[in-house]
């Protein structure tokens, strides 16, 4: 059973900061953000990314209201595509987590 105290708890929050801010500076696109997915869909991923971002920079460009209409159809396949092999849900599709009880803080054994 563990024992809460105040040091250990600034410590353990001092931790959660560090690693939070740690993911926070990786880029989506890093390979190492995707190391733990198998490597087929680590590779996938990359380049359906790269591919976004390649149709971003046509959509900027074009002018004719037809070419614009498949590339506007052919980014929502891809998002689609990278939405599932980076493993979110769809909107609405998770029930919110009951919210927990504080902690008991238990006395310091002597």
């Amino acid at each position: 059973m563990a024992c809460f105290t105040a040091a250990n708890a600034r410590e353990m929050a001092a931790r959660s900061h560090e690693a939070r801010r740690e993911r926070s500076l990786i880029p989506e696109n890093d390979p190492a953000t995707t190391a733990n997915l198998p490597d087929y869909v680590a590779q996938r991923l990359v380049r359906v990314r790269k591919q976004l971002d390649r149709l971003d920079r046509l959509i900027m460009t074009v002018e004719d209201p037809q070419k614009l209409d498949r590339l506007a159809s052919a980014q929502a396949r891809l998002s689609e595509q990278e939405r599932i092999l980076d493993g979110r849900p769809l909107p609405g599709s998770l029930k919110p987590k009951p919210p927990k009880p504080p902690p008991r803080y238990l006395p310091e054994p002597e």
